[in-house]
């Protein structure tokens, strides 16, 4: 039986607003992001080594204040917001700005025991350091493929990649998701569910983050795709290569470009 086959890269993203000023992501320092949960598993990085970590220049992480600040909370290494650039906020320098999105550097924070990622304080170093307030957003995105030691394709690593037949697809379910872009874009989650590759009889399921809205779009395209008739090469649903381009498939026309909105995709089963 002929069947077009799908393909999925990974993008790794990771969203949260901060509840308690803690200088910790995903809650307190024990800990870790999770391949179900962002996508990626940085790897440990000492913070104040600039980028020679094989990890800091696969994803970058954002932060977008909540509110202006009177003292003194970001190193004198952040000269410019990342978001926005059209000058519609004034940066100014050490205290971050409402809405404004610093990009930190990667002296700004650490990664250990395989995820756990700890910023740091201002008072520790007044150059790269970043205070997280209560409330502030954090953004962790993945910005291109690695496939040097540590990340290569491997169900573990940030590269995973994978293929299913389109006979395969079981149906996507739409998920609860409290979270927007960096440049303010609300997101949702749909999760596309494929018959296991390994024989169990389980799921695989590739996890999308994309603009909010999309859901019925993304059934679309499913179907567009299963009802294509190209045999001779798998279709891209999403990919991004190790110079940090992206392949999408598009929407319902499978345009080529990215009309979902897609800001992470990743399978969350090993």
């Amino acid at each position: 039986m002929k069947t077009p086959y799908i393909y999925f890269g990974t993008k790794g993203y990771y969203y949260e607003s901060d509840s308690s000023g803690d200088q910790y992501l995903a809650g307190d320092g024990a800990t870790s992001l999770t391949l179900a949960a962002a996508g990626m598993v940085p790897i440990d990085h000492t913070a104040g080594v600039a980028n020679v970590s094989t990890s800091t220049d696969a994803y970058r992480i954002l932060i977008k204040s909540d509110g202006t600040e009177a003292a003194a909370e970001a190193g004198s290494a952040y000269t410019s917001f990342f978001y926005p650039t059209d000058g519609s906020i004034t940066f100014v320098a050490t205290k971050p700005q409402a809405g404004g999105v610093i990009e930190l550097n990667a002296g700004a924070w650490g990664v250990a025991s395989s995820g756990q990622v700890t910023f740091i304080a201002y008072a520790a170093d007044g150059t790269n350091g970043y205070d997280i307030q209560n409330d502030d957003k954090v953004f962790v995105e993945q910005v291109k493929r690695h496939d040097t030691a540590g990340n290569g394709a491997s169900s573990s690593n940030l590269s995973s990649a994978h293929a299913y037949p389109m006979y395969a697809f079981r149906g996507a379910n739409p998920v609860a998701y409290a979270g927007e872009y960096w440049n303010g874009t609300a997101l949702d989650q749909t999760d596309l569910h494929f018959l296991s590759t390994d024989g169990t009889g389980t799921d695989d399921i590739i996890r999308l983050i994309h603009t909010a809205g999309k859901y019925p779009d993304i059934v679309k395209t499913m179907e567009a795709i299963a009802n294509c008739g190209v045999y001779d090469r798998a279709i891209t649903f999403y990919d991004l290569d190790i110079n940090g381009a992206e392949t999408f498939a598009g929407g319902p026309s499978l345009s080529g470009e990215n009309d979902l909105g897609i800001v992470g995709c990743w399978r969350t089963t090993a």
